[in-house]
């Protein structure tokens, strides 16, 4: 399937997720250390801010930090707050993220200190399991799962139990059978090493695989992608022609509504109540929405206690971490 190309999208700057009531961090357990990354990590000397100051941190020590496209916003955001507003001009300013899966990966191989990301699949805890690496789960923002479709469609809900048959089974085809129009429902998916789709595994797939005919035909390879393909598939794409149907996708709410501030591919999309619950900053921040998670500061449970990036995760967490989470337009745990 050809993607469709109606508006130019700017590249993706945030995000995800979590009810910020529950426990903010997930300790595993304290341990033996390890050595703190070299100097060959691309920093320079220069000034630090007064909060970089106040934590100890320098372009020395500052930890090697990776993340999923959209929390590369938080990442760089943390570093501009350490090194200064013009941080961007520095060699060790991060201008791209590996992506969910990768920086995992990277983190299980020790490679990187500390990554920003939604939380892991059950593929990626099994990989560090088999690699005898324990992580500890450090909630900084919350974020949701979201169902979208063309704002055109007049279906508005959706069930974990409709997700799963359509996703799972292929089982429903028409949006008549939601409720919605006699239009046929084209199901859209991520690839399997993005942040989103980590999501929907963990939330509603729970380990089961999804049907092999949506993989083939309608997969996505970028979170901005998904958001033109379900908008504007039943356009016909490039051919032109209209066909009927209307999409259905998923995405993060907090990166819809960056992405939305600047493409305005929001006019064009309708976010779908999940079991009767619209998706809201207060209602994902309380957890009433169901498929509401978070974003996560990951580090290796063996991390010396005195870390650097556990002082980051600190910060993140506190009142100047929660105003930076903010600023960003996401939503902050308190």
């Amino acid at each position: 399937m050809r993607k469709i190309v109606v508006l130019v999208l700017a590249i993706a700057m945030m995000l995800t997720f979590g009810a910020c009531a529950d426990t903010d961090t997930t300790a595993v357990k304290q341990p033996a250390a390890l050595p703190t990354p070299p100097a060959s990590s691309g920093m320079i000397s220069g000034t630090t801010t007064a909060s970089a100051d106040a934590l100890g941190i320098t372009t020395e020590n500052y930890p090697l930090i990776d993340g999923s496209t959209s929390t590369l916003a938080i990442v760089q955001a943390v570093y501009r707050a350490m090194f200064g507003d013009d941080a961007h001009n520095r060699p060790g300013y991060p201008v791209q993220a590996s992506k969910t899966v990768p920086s995992y990966e990277l983190l299980i191989d020790g490679k990187v200190d500390m990554i920003i990301v939604p939380y892991a699949s059950a593929e990626v805890l099994q990989k560090a399991d088999n690699a005898g690496v324990e992580l500890e789960f450090h909630k900084v923002a919350a974020e949701a799962l979201i169902f979208i479709t063309p704002a055109e469609n007049t279906t508005d809900s959706i069930t974990s139990e409709q997700v799963r048959e359509i996703y799972i089974n292929n089982g429903i085809t028409n949006w008549s059978e939601l409720g919605g129009p006699n239009r046929k429902l084209i199901p859209i998916c991520r690839n399997s090493d993005s942040g989103s789709q980590s999501q929907m595994d963990n939330l509603i797939l729970k380990n089961e695989k999804m049907h092999p005919a949506i993989q083939r035909n309608h997969v996505e390879l970028t979170m901005e992608g998904m958001l033109e393909q379900v908008a504007f598939y039943h356009n016909g794409g490039l051919s032109g022609k209209p066909t009927n149907s209307y999409a259905l996708g998923y995405t993060l709410y907090t990166y819809l509504q960056q992405m939305n501030e600047m493409t305005g591919i929001g006019e064009h999309l309708k976010i779908l109540s999940f079991e009767g619950v619209p998706p809201s900053p207060e209602n994902i921040a309380d957890g009433r929405y169901p498929l509401a998670d978070g974003y996560y500061a990951v580090i290796r449970a063996d991390l010396a206690p005195d870390h650097k990036s556990r002082t980051v995760i600190t910060w993140l967490q506190g009142v100047d971490g929660a105003k930076l989470i903010k600023n960003l337009g996401l939503i902050p745990c308190p």
